[in-house]
């Protein structure tokens, strides 16, 4: 007995011996290390704010790490402000608001996140974090971005594209301004407006959109400038390609259905993840001369598309599998959800075989209104298809983004609103 329980102590000692070696060798890294291809093996047990480096990294972000030349610059965290108006409308939804699947509602809801407390036990928790994300974020009642590109990007070669356009969404439910929460009669949750300036032949080129606070799908308008003609866009719209772009309508900021359209979520976990949540700004200079004036974020080498020039920061997240209808491209989605408000930092999608297809990554910042507002601004979100080596970088200038302007209604945002748009 003793024969074979030396060795067995023997190995056990060498392990515990080799264990107490990475752990004396591990550290607590500064704010400003990168975390590359070239170091991640000798900084994977070591801490940034007590979280192993590890543990902060998705299987997809590391991967990407040691194949695809995604750096990772670390960055302090910062609380984020949210505005006591939304926070005070979320408080009051506790206990008061309900799914309702058969309308495809949220009973109860009148504006902020509707589920305020989310409950890991919960079986309807990770559909509850997906309905604080759709009509709980911090956008304000107007959110209007004067000036966007879509930069594609192929992984080899680079930047082909760089259309320009201007985009606004205005709220007509969840309002947290003017007289009342709803305006109109109720049905229309919002509307967005999307139109392009350049190049020469998509000026003019773009979308009106209804959407509604219930299970129909949004009303959506395309304006062609070259018949100066309206066309009605059929109910699958939103997933559908935009144009000749790497996302669908569902992807816009990561997940942009109306959550009863999927078949079902589920939670996989709440975790720890290094993300953008206080991005640098702006990330797109449009009268930059050279590459890294132009997009500062971005790195003038293959494959062209990773924001490796900003900060990222640890976060607690959910971490959600949303599963699509069957005739969704994707099989499905795995998001990962900030846990302290509605945002969404990564989105994996996976094709009809279960195969991993593209991944979404979004930067965000705080910022305030023109009436004080506090709200959550994109400043760069970029879908990657790793299948056909080529990607869509979306990036803000933030100089000209405005939120709640004075005097603005629904009036404002028409499809006619759309035509001299594009005239």
């Amino acid at each position: 007995m003793n024969a074979i329980k030396q060795p067995l102590l023997r190995a056990t000692a060498v392990a515990l011996a080799a264990a107490a070696c990475g752990l004396a060798h591990a550290a607590e890294l500064p704010a400003g290390t990168v975390i590359s291809a070239a170091n991640i093996d000798q900084v994977k047990n070591d801490t940034f704010e007590g979280h192993t480096i590890a543990s902060l990294l998705t299987e997809k972000m590391e991967w990407r790490i040691r194949n695809n030349g995604m750096q990772i610059p670390l960055a302090k965290s910062k609380e984020i402000p949210l505005d006591p108006k939304w926070v005070k409308a979320s408080q009051a939804n506790a206990g008061k608001t309900k799914i309702n699947a058969e309308s495809c509602q949220v009973d109860g809801w009148e504006a902020g996140q509707p589920f305020p407390d989310i409950d890991m036990k919960d079986p309807a928790a990770a559909e509850k974090v997906i309905w604080n994300w759709h009509l709980g974020q911090l956008t304000g009642d107007i959110a209007s971005a004067p000036f966007f590109t879509q930069v594609l990007i192929d992984g080899a070669k680079g930047v082909h594209a760089e259309p320009v356009a201007e985009f606004t969404r205005y709220a007509m439910k969840g309002r947290l301004s003017g007289d009342g929460a709803v305006e109109g009669d109720g049905s229309e949750r919002g509307r967005q407006l999307l139109f392009f300036k350049s190049p020469s032949d998509m000026k003019g080129l773009g979308t009106f959109t209804i959407m509604y606070d219930n299970a129909k799908v949004p009303d959506v308008w395309a304006y062609i400038p070259a018949v100066r003609r309206v066309r009605r866009l059929s109910g699958g719209a939103w997933m559908d390609p935009v144009g000749s772009s790497d996302q669908l309508q569902d992807d816009l900021e990561v997940f942009n259905a109306r959550p009863c359209w999927y078949a079902g979520y589920k939670m996989l976990e709440k975790r720890w993840v290094l993300a953008v949540a206080n991005s640098k700004t702006p990330l797109w200079n449009r009268n930059g001369k050279s590459f890294a004036e132009k997009y500062p974020v971005l790195e003038d080498k293959a494959p062209f598309w990773n924001m490796n020039n900003n900060g990222y920061e640890p976060r607690e997240v959910y971490v959600i599998e949303a599963t699509t209808p069957s005739e969704h491209p994707y099989s499905k989605k795995i998001l990962y959800v900030d846990a302290k408000y509605p945002r969404i930092y990564y989105g994996e999608a996976y094709n009809r075989k279960g195969e991993f297809w593209k991944m979404m990554e979004f930067h965000s910042y705080p910022a305030k209104g023109e009436d004080g507002f506090i709200d959550i601004r994109t400043a760069a979100g970029a879908v990657i298809d790793f299948q056909r080596n080529h990607a869509t970088v979306s990036l803000v200038d933030s100089t000209t983004w405005k939120t709640n302007q004075p005097g603005k209604s629904a009036k404002d945002f028409t499809l006619q609103t759309l035509q001299a748009a594009g005239r």
